[in-house]
């Protein structure tokens, strides 16, 4: 089920977590884990955090890809950026605080699995995750 403002999020996903942790919500004190859908023509707008992700692409179709880089611009669009192109189970990483978008350019929704270690940067209070909110044109 979709929640309402669904639309206005940033991402859909399910944060995977573990009773024993309730302080930070992750999977284990120091790793986050979450589930995520990437809808058929979509994009994650550009976001960062201090934490280093490791993304598996579970499934996709050719036209998914993220655009990771140091900066973005006044209209959020990432400057000189590097292309990661998403092919089912292949991953890459996202240095921490890079600026980075997830695009799906396909006809179908993609999942992919974030793995970070969030978990000790929430328990720190280091995560300082930042997105950009003004739709890109």
């Amino acid at each position: 089920m979709e929640a309402k403002d669904a639309k206005t999020k940033n991402r859909m996903s399910v944060l995977l977590a573990n009773k024993d942790f309730p302080q930070t919500r992750t999977i284990s004190h120091v790793l986050w884990a979450m589930f995520g859908v990437l809808p058929a023509g979509d994009i994650q707008l550009p976001h960062r955090h201090q934490s280093v992700a490791l993304d598996f692409a579970v499934d996709c179709d050719p036209g998914c890809y993220t655009l990771i880089g140091k900066a973005i611009d006044e209209q959020g669009s990432l400057v000189n950026p590097v292309r990661a192109d998403w092919t089912p189970f292949s991953a890459f990483v996202t240095p921490p605080g890079y600026w980075h978008a997830h695009y799906n350019e396909s006809a179908t929704q993609a999942h992919v699995i974030p793995l970070q270690d969030a978990g000790l940067h929430t328990y720190l209070r280091t995560l300082d995750i930042q997105f950009y909110t003004k739709r890109l044109v």
